[in-house]
């Protein structure tokens, strides 16, 4: 092995067994109606993951979410690896299982076109803890 190489030849075992928690991921996008809207704002076209809750959220509220205080663990889809764990944790949640929770008469998703919207509706959600 060249010298610098992290000790693992590209192509490992361990990459092979990421990528495929990383398709689960993907395919979970699929999997379901609501997996392939954002969980916080209704938008079309997922790009993240919302690992504390479990949910697949779009890119401007993969940001709001970060900036909660506390701040949600978020991934890319397409651009990190998932373990095991996380995959199976979005399996048993995903967005199907929150919008269960979810009235819509008494809580209006937000302008997703709109980031102090989302901004101010994820504050109201996870830090006010009004829903």
């Amino acid at each position: 092995m060249a010298a610098g190489s992290g000790g693992r030849k590209p192509g490992a075992p361990r990459d092979a067994e990421s990528e495929v928690w990383s398709r689960r991921v993907r395919d979970l996008v699929g999997s379901g109606p609501g997996n392939r809207l954002c969980f916080e704002c209704g938008q079309r076209g997922v790009t993240y993951v919302d690992i504390t809750l479990g949910s697949f959220v779009c890119t401007g509220c993969s940001g709001a979410l970060r900036g909660l205080n506390p701040p949600h663990r978020v991934k890319s889809i397409s651009m990190t690896t998932f373990t095991e764990p996380e995959v199976l944790f979005l399996q048993s949640r995903g967005n199907e299982v929150w919008l269960g929770s979810f009235d819509p008469r008494t809580s209006l998703l937000p302008d997703s076109r709109d980031p102090q919207k989302v901004k101010e509706f994820l504050q109201e959600k996870y830090e006010k803890k009004r829903w």
